[in-house]
């Protein structure tokens, strides 16, 4: 009997301290976990750069921080990588990206549609117990969508049409895909910004990883999500995480399977950059998440004969 107070005693702390109250941001670190603070503390221990009082001296690359990024890049590049530095997407950036001086994000000019959630690069993975299964994966809206790349591409319905074939890969029209892949613009309304945390960039892409890891997505899934977004998330210090599954997206983005015993998780990470600690005593144009988002992220206990997983990262634009 006392264990299982101990047990409950327990749950009810931690799910106390999940959510932080007004004025507080919540954070992860792969260290100590979940916290609730009142300014972002990044670890300053070996800071070969610092002057004292933790400030950070002025490096080498920020002489040359103004100069544009296709002129002067602080890492090294093999040889063929500079020019690419001209075009968009390329090595640093999920898409064209403009730094500002109060927020940094998707520069918008440059996609057609509408919406200032630019959701690059959703990946749909598929779990079936079938060797070859026929299905159809239409978007359902009513809406005009502003889809800005497909792959395959979509019929006229909106729609992709194929096989399930080895039991976690897509056949349409004879060819093989891993994935089924799309980019669209979405409204920021319709999006949710209480929940979340926010970590420095290393964490962020460690804790979107557990997340999709404890909602069970594939190996593969998981593989091409780190290999991905290693690399395309540009290089900024500190992010805020605002997660978005099946409850924002089903309604903004509706779909719908053809296929008896299916099942689709969804799950869309937006990404807002900071160039310095967040804290609490600075306005911010997005509030700073406070609350858990485990508490809204999709049920993972019923396994269907088809799982659909669907993963995303998205950045804001003007």
């Amino acid at each position: 009997m006392k264990f299982l107070f101990s047990l409950l005693a327990l749950f009810f702390a931690s799910q106390a301290l999940a959510n932080c109250k007004v004025g507080q941001i919540r954070s992860w670190n792969k260290e100590t976990g979940y916290s609730c603070i009142q300014r972002f503390q990044s670890d300053i221990a070996g800071c070969v750069t610092c002057q004292g009082c933790n400030e950070k001296g002025p490096t080498f690359e920020s002489l040359f921080a103004n100069f544009p990024s296709a002129v002067y890049q602080p890492k090294s590049l093999p040889w063929w990588a500079h020019q690419g530095n001209f075009h968009y997407p390329n090595l640093h950036f999920p898409g064209v990206w403009k730094n500002r001086a109060s927020s940094s994000g998707i520069d918008a000019k440059y996609y057609p549609g509408k919406g200032e959630v630019h959701a690059l690069k959703p990946n749909i993975y598929i779990e079936s117990i079938h060797e070859e299964k026929k299905f159809t994966f239409s978007f359902t809206s009513k809406e005009e969508l502003s889809f800005l790349a497909t792959t395959p591409p979509l019929d006229t319905k909106k729609s992709w049409s194929g096989k399930i074939i080895q039991k976690d890969r897509f056949e349409v029209e004879d060819v093989r895909y891993d994935y089924l892949f799309y980019d669209i613009r979405l409204p920021q309304d319709k999006m949710q910004f209480s929940r979340g945390l926010c970590a420095t960039r290393e964490a962020t892409i460690k804790w979107m990883l557990q997340d999709l890891t404890e909602m069970k997505y594939p190996a593969i899934a998981l593989q091409d999500f780190e290999e991905h977004w290693k690399v395309k998330i540009p290089d900024f210090p500190f992010y805020c995480i605002y997660p978005q599954y099946n409850k924002q997206l089903d309604e903004v983005l509706p779909v719908s399977i053809s296929l008896e015993f299916s099942n689709l998780n969804r799950s869309l990470y937006v990404l807002i950059p900071h160039k310095k600690e967040p804290d609490v005593d600075e306005p911010q144009l997005i509030p700073f998440p406070i609350l858990d988002s485990v508490e809204v992220r999709p049920v993972v206990l019923i396994k269907y004969e088809n799982m659909f997983k669907e993963w995303g990262v998205a950045f804001l634009g003007e």
